[in-house]
């Protein structure tokens, strides 16, 4: 990754790398579209570093993403869609980008305990901290156990499980229709026909659907911008 950040009230900008121990205990990636150009270890089977444009590459398989922070928004957006992935950004958990591309995407958390050291590019560990506490983001159910499983320290949040408890308790009429259709589908175990899906809509925000005679059409686009169809019907 490429980033900019604040140490000891210091700006540095460089290329800084993941700790290996960080990477190794999540599992082998197949891809790293972030890689930089050297680097003393691998962080996936395939690496794409800024002179291939990696944001803008086909990405296949398992994901391992610590994108460049000064422009982290269009990496997490790309993750998203990919839907199969960890990302490890700055654990800022008040700004637009999590409430963007992770509280209603992300399928788990690990809150790194203490303050993550990157490497430089020879190898060799940073003499400061990364300035802020680090989040490991997990797109998709094997991410999902794998931060749940690994060995680093700190505090993990299963989002799904949180989820599917708010979509029982919370007035979901005021949210926006893609939180609505995640809130159902996870009521749903993650795979429903339409007609299942229109039905769970109804029940968890009945306001919302009384005050839009085409929420049907709005469900079906919500689907297409933002969610995998797996196969006819559902």
């Amino acid at each position: 990754m490429v980033n900019s950040f604040h140490t000891k009230n210091k700006i540095t900008q460089d290329e800084w790398l993941t700790p290996p121990h960080i990477i190794e205990a999540l599992g082998e990636f197949d891809l790293d579209p972030c890689a930089p150009v050297d680097r003393p270890w691998p962080t996936a089977k395939k690496h794409l570093t800024y002179l291939d444009n990696g944001h803008l590459q086909e990405w296949n398989g398992r994901v391992w993403c610590n994108p460049p922070y000064s422009w982290k928004e269009a990496w997490l957006n790309r993750l998203v869609m990919h839907g199969n992935g960890i990302a490890m950004i700055f654990a800022r958990t008040e700004t637009q980008d999590f409430f963007n591309y992770v509280w209603p995407c992300a399928d788990g958390l690990l809150f790194i305990r203490g303050r993550v050291t990157f490497y430089d590019v020879s190898g060799t560990e940073g003499k400061y901290n990364g300035g802020a506490p680090s989040v490991l983001i997990a797109y998709g159910e094997q991410n999902n156990e794998a931060l749940a499983n690994c060995d680093l320290k700190g505090k993990f949040i299963n989002l799904n499980k949180e989820i599917y408890l708010i979509g029982y308790i919370r007035n979901a009429d005021s949210d926006t229709w893609k939180l609505v259709v995640k809130y159902a589908m996870v009521n749903l175990n993650n795979e429903a026909s339409l007609a299942k899906l229109y039905r769970e809509v109804e029940k968890i925000a009945p306001e919302k659907v009384k005050t839009n005679k085409h929420y049907k059409e709005k469900i079906r686009q919500t689907l297409q911008m933002h969610f995998k169809n797996i196969k006819r019907g559902t």
